[in-house]
């Protein structure tokens, strides 16, 4: 058994008992470089399983949204993006996210994992599980397992309150970063810090360490957000300092922005070996990623942005007013881009939507406008 990414909120800084016994990455297993690896983006789904004891613990679509958004955002250096599915393992209808009410939401890493995971789980060969409970023991916020692990299902466990990029979640992991640190073990990376100073030569640093060699060694952890950079080892020929700034790294989210070439070239190839049928144009296909935005279950974060619109709109009492002279195509999506109405007028009531972000699309004499909004019962 193996767990990635463990974070202690008790005294404030990550911590992480792995080595490379537990992740068990096998150097053939990312040594092999296809053409198309550094190339086209690969595609992955992605399904969250919110675990809570009663349903005010489940986190609500717009945080999910808010991770999805980071995970890409990070994931863009690889030309590796996500996707929430719009259909499930048997071609139900579905938005990626799963809710269950368990007691296992209170997580005891050390004896449960596969209780957790069996509570509901989607084939890994076919999706990236994310499990999001309430809260684990030791002050852990997150662990993961490679793809093709044989001890236990691939995929990352976190605790709800890391989930989201600054949209409510707990400063100093408040990125959505641990997501992202995590996602990269599963996708084989170590963190840098793996062995302390060793894989110090231009001969030994892609066998030894973190097996990357743009990634400079580093003696132990680094937390919060050090300054100056510190240079813990002194490799040859050229000692550099510590990659304070990389994702797999422990210090805080708002410092943490990089994965190195050689780390992304690590997690396409493996990617691209260990899960062939979970980027193949077939699965995209079954899980309905080539749909629209309008009729998939893509994040907001896939709409477009418009900062300033020809047409003012209002929410006025329990209506949506768009100030227009002629009657527009309106239509009313989600936090993670479900359509949920689709009407012709100037005015839509939202008295029966549940407060949270939505996303409005006006068409009016062919043109299209996007814009964003929060409603809250007694506007």
């Amino acid at each position: 058994m193996f767990f990635l990414g463990v974070v202690s909120l008790l005294f404030g800084q990550r911590a992480c008992p792995v080595d490379k016994a537990f992740l068990r990455v096998k150097q053939s297993a990312v040594a092999f470089q296809p053409r198309q690896s550094q190339t086209d983006t690969l595609w992955v789904p992605v399904v969250f399983h919110l675990i809570a004891q009663d349903s005010s613990g489940w986190l609500s679509d717009l945080r999910i949204a808010s991770q999805m958004r980071a995970l890409n955002r990070d994931f863009a250096q690889a030309k590796i993006q996500f996707y929430l599915p719009r259909y499930g393992p048997q071609g139900e209808p579905t938005c990626g996210v799963t809710r269950t009410l368990s007691p296992y939401a209170n997580h005891d890493w050390t004896s449960e994992e596969n209780t957790l995971k069996n509570l509901i789980q989607w084939p890994p060969d076919s999706f990236v599980n994310i499990w999001v409970v309430n809260r684990m023991v030791l002050n852990t916020i997150g662990y993961a397992r490679a793809l093709r692990d044989t001890e236990g299902v691939a995929g990352v466990v976190l605790v709800a309150s890391v989930v989201g990029d600054r949209d409510g979640a707990q400063v100093p992991y408040d990125w959505g970063r641990t997501a992202v640190h995590e996602m990269g073990h599963v996708f084989s990376l170590y963190h840098p810090f793996e062995g302390g100073c060793v894989g110090m030569t231009p001969q030994t640093c892609a066998t030894e360490g973190d097996e990357i060699c743009d990634t400079p060694p580093q003696a132990r952890p680094h937390y919060g957000c050090p300054s100056p950079v510190p240079n813990t080892c002194s490799e040859t020929p050229t000692d550099r300092p510590d990659p304070l700034d990389n994702l797999m790294g422990y210090v805080d989210d708002s410092c943490m922005e990089v994965f190195t070439p050689q780390q992304a070239a690590r997690m396409r190839d493996f990617l691209i070996q260990a899960g062939p049928a979970l980027i193949s144009e077939e699965n995209h296909v079954r899980r309905g990623r080539t749909l629209a935005p309008a009729e998939a279950c893509a994040a907001v974060a896939a709409l477009p942005s418009v900062s300033q619109l020809p047409l003012h709109w209002s929410v006025e009492g329990s209506v949506l007013r768009i100030h227009s002279p002629d009657p527009c195509t309106i239509s009313l999506y989600d936090a993670l881009g479900r359509q949920i109405l689709r009407t012709e007028g100037v005015e839509v009531s939202v008295a029966h939507l549940p407060e949270g972000a939505y996303v409005g699309r006006i068409e009016r004499q062919g043109i299209v406008q996007f814009f964003r909004f929060w409603w809250a019962c007694g506007w």
